[in-house]
């Protein structure tokens, strides 16, 4: 939890005109593009030249440095009485559950007290979808947006829709997770592991598929429950992994002919395993730990063929009406205590010094994720596939 304490408005003012120079003086101020985003994102970091500069710039001002290096409290100091007299900000996040966003947002206005959060969560596509019909509308309602699908931020980066702002403190995450867009336009702010899941009381251990691969034989036909890969970005990522590893056709031809019941979320595939409605699914590992901490009959499988991780990506947009409190906020998910509470949940954290009960550590996970520039690529195919196929 960050601590604040007041300062002069003349100390202040040499706090902040030292780090300025610092960031002007500073050779990271100005970073390569991200090599894996496509020749449109290349040809958008030209002309945003000046935005990452005026951003780098701005978050210096703030205490961060272009590399993410450690807070000045005196800096963050003030940037919190600028939030307060915001006095609020609005997240739209496809993250976790409507409870674990309320709780973020209590833990961060304790941090700043006088900001109001207001969290807003829905499905990739969905949310998605709104996001862009109020920018298309001139409607500036929303200051920070975070997504399980990273092809939604290179986009909203391409566009020019949203800000740069270097956070500070990056140095404390995984260090695959430190760097993900050099030009600090998003962040990683969270990750999900997902396995596959079965309800215990339907299937023993030893029945329960230990693959991908496994997943998809004749003895689960009937038996398998999932969200949409064309409206949760978590779903998508798996699908998007499974053609790469083993082929559209091979896989999800298979997998179709099982009969395997499709919510939208990915989130409704603990509520069939739960009740019993299906036996075996594909599904967040978060909720599956949560539910079985608290009794629920349901258990994880980590495939022997690769924990797929879907990378969690969140930036701040452009036109954001709260931008101190949106900034204020970023540097908050490098806290220990943030990742805390994504713990207690039984959601993965992002720093390597807060693990999750019964769980595994990133490390341990023998983790596969598609390359961020095949998800910008591919992706929007898969779902085009997945709508074909699924009809959902």
């Amino acid at each position: 939890m960050f601590k604040y304490r007041r300062i002069s408005l003349l100390w202040a003012a040499i706090l902040s005109l030292t780090v300025l120079l610092a960031a002007c003086g500073d050779s990271t101020a100005t970073i390569a593009p991200v090599a894996a985003t496509t020749a449109a994102s290349a040809a958008t970091t030209a002309a945003s030249a000046a935005t990452t500069a005026a951003g780098a710039t701005t978050a210096a001002a703030a205490g961060a440095t272009a590399a993410g290096g450690p807070a000045n409290p005196a800096a963050i100091a003030a940037l919190c009485e600028a939030a307060k007299k915001e006095g609020k900000f609005t997240w739209y996040t496809v993250w976790f559950t409507q409870e674990i966003i309320n709780d973020i947002g209590t833990a961060f206005t304790a941090t700043c007290p006088g900001i109001k959060v207001e969290g807003v969560r829905n499905v990739a596509a969905t949310i998605y979808q709104k996001l862009t019909q109020e920018m298309q509308a001139g409607i500036k309602n929303v200051d920070v947006y975070a997504s399980t699908d990273i092809g939604q931020l290179i986009e909203l980066k391409e566009g020019g829709k949203l800000q740069a702002y270097p956070i500070a403190g990056k140095e404390v995450l995984y260090e695959e997770f430190r760097n993900i867009d050099p030009e600090n336009f998003y962040h990683v702010g969270s990750f999900v592991p997902i396995i596959i899941a079965y309800n215990t009381q339907k299937l023993k251990a030893e029945d329960a598929p230990k693959s991908w691969q496994e997943l998809i034989t004749d003895k689960y036909k009937d038996k398998i429950t999932t969200g949409s890969g064309a409206a949760s970005g978590q779903v998508g990522t798996w699908a998007l992994s499974m053609q790469q590893k083993y082929g559209w056709d091979a896989y999800f031809n298979k997998f179709n002919s099982l009969n395997p019941k499709l919510g939208r979320s990915i989130n409704d595939t603990v509520t069939d395993l739960v009740a019993g409605e299906r036996s075996v699914g594909i599904s967040p590992l978060g909720q599956i730990l949560t539910g079985k901490g608290k009794g629920n009959p349901i258990d994880a499988v980590f495939p022997s063929d690769g924990t797929v991780i879907v990378v969690n990506t969140i930036g701040i947009l452009k036109d954001a009406p709260n931008p101190n409190a949106a900034k204020l906020f970023m540097n908050f998910l490098m806290s220990k205590e943030y990742a805390e509470i994504c713990a207690k949940y039984f959601e993965q954290p992002i720093r390597p010094d807060v693990t999750v009960k019964g769980g595994k550590t990133y490390k341990e996970m023998a983790g596969y994720s598609p390359k961020t520039a095949d998800i910008r690529k591919d992706l929007p195919d898969v779902i085009k596939k997945w709508k074909t196929l699924f009809g959902a």
